[in-house]
Formats: structure tokens, C-alpha cells, sequence
């Protein structure tokens, strides 16, 4: 199944260490293909060779740990001030200054944290939009009141290897459908945002999560007494609500 998880790039990376560097937050870090696992914090930041760097506090017995593996391999996991954990992995570095520096990792996870249940879509459930000038019609995964979860189908089929659309892009005139029984559902959004990209859905390359921005109240409405509905005579026992 996909991953609850948003990924943070770029200088989003930056502030949230430098984050972690004021507030002294404990990082626990696993090296990798061993059994150490140890508390520390991070120190500061450097540049070398053009690229960014954060220091760590030497933690006991790292070398030791470390003396049969030729590059470092560690997995780092932290609880953000918003209370949320953050998970990201580095390779390389080397001792600078009595302390670990690692080079910067490409991205961090975080695990989500919605306000909204989130339902699975009836079988049949479909998204239509244009991006690009093409054409879009997918599968929806899991639907709130707040965004929805689609798995790009159509374009894990041929030689559509790369993704339609990235993190931050805006679709307009989304239509939502939803098949029960004899009857359909159909919702319009004027705006969403993708938010992430998740792999592991059968027959699908990728999950793209999409959230909400614009959205008329009739159709907010309309979508609210859906799920109700829907989770009131059929999935009662399967809706489960993001931590």
C-alpha cells in the first residue's frame, strides 16, 4: 500500500535543521547492516566542495561500529517541533573536527498528519482533469473532504516513464467520480495541489496525493454527505482516520 508520508526538498531541508541545531532535538541514528544505534544532535552546517553538510556530535563508539563498512550508510529519526516524525538517510562523511559531517540528505520524510478521515473510494471511483493539454482520467485510491489519493494507471502503461506533474503543481477543473450502485457522484474542483508521490499501488507506477484548495461549498457539501453516506451503509468497519 502507499506510504503515508510527504517528502521535503530543498531548502525546506535547510530550515528544519537549523532547526534542529537551535532546539538541541535528539536525532537517533542507525548505521546501516549493523546493531548500532545511538542518540545525538546536530552541531552546525558547512559547505565542502560546493556542498552542504551537517555536523554531528560525535556519538560513542561510531568508528568502532563503523570500521568494516567502506562509505557510511546511516538512518536518522527525529520528532519535529509539530510533533510529527521525520525520517531521512545519508551516505558518506567523515570525522571533521571531533564530530561526524555528513553530506546533506536529497530529501526528508515526514509522516502525515491530516485533520480530515480519510475513506477508501468505492471500486470504479475516477478522476478526470486536463494537465498540459492532455487528457487525464485515473483511478482514485482514497478520498477526504480534504484531498484525495489517485494512482496514475494510465501513465504507468507504454513509455510513459516520468511523472505528468511534480510536488507544488496546481490541476484545475478536477472532477471527482463516484459509481454506488445505480447511481454516480460527481464533484468538481476548481483547484488542487499536489502534495506528494507514493509508490506501491498495484498495477500503478505511482500514488500522486492531491489536496483541495479551491473548492465551491455546494461541492464541499455534496462530497461531506457522500462519504457519510458511503461510509455509513457500506465501509463502517474500514475508515480509519491519519494520525
Amino acid at each position: 500500500m502507499c506510504m503515508e508520508f510527504d517528502r521535503i526538498t530543498d531548502s525546506s531541508v535547510k530550515k528544519i535543521f537549523e532547526s534542529l541545531i537551535q532546539s538541541k532535538v535528539l536525532i537517533n541514528m542507525h548505521l546501516t547492516g549493523t546493531k548500532y544505534d545511538q542518540l545525538t544532535v546536530m552541531t552546525g552546517l558547512r559547505r565542502k566542495l560546493g556542498r552542504l553538510h551537517f555536523l554531528l556530535g560525535y556519538p560513542d563508539g561510531f568508528v568502532e561500529a563503523a570500521s568494516g563498512t567502506k562509505s557510511w550508510s546511516i538512518d536518522y529519526e527525529f520528532t519535529g517541533s509539530d510533533g510529527i516524525p521525520y525520517m531521512f538517510s545519508s551516505t558518506g562523511g567523515e570525522i571533521y573536527g571531533g564530530q561526524l559531517s555528513i553530506p546533506f540528505p536529497q530529501f526528508l520524510t515526514r509522516k502525515q498528519r491530516r485533520k480530515y478521515f480519510r475513506l477508501e473510494a468505492p471500486d470504479g471511483s475516477m478522476v478526470e482533469f486536463k494537465f498540459n493539454q492532455s487528457e487525464c482520467r485515473e483511478k482514485v485510491v482514497d478520498v477526504s473532504v480534504g484531498g484525495a489519493l489517485i494512482a496514475l494507471v494510465c501513465f504507468a502503461e507504454g513509455d510513459r516513464e516520468k511523472n505528468p506533474f511534480k510536488v507544488d503543481d496546481i490541476i484545475e477543473d478536477v472532477v471527482l467520480s463516484f459509481q454506488l450502485e445505480s447511481s454516480e457522484t460527481r464533484i468538481k474542483i476548481k483547484k488542487a495541489k499536489v502534495v506528494r508521490f507514493d509508490k506501491g499501488r498495484p498495477k500503478a507506477r505511482t500514488c500522486c496525493g492531491l489536496e483541495f484548495i479551491e473548492v465551491d461549498q455546494s461541492e464541499v457539501k455534496a462530497l461531506t454527505d457522500f462519504i457519510y453516506m458511503y461510509q455509513r451503509k457500506y465501509l463502517r468497519k474500514r475508515i480509519r482516520p491519519d494520525i
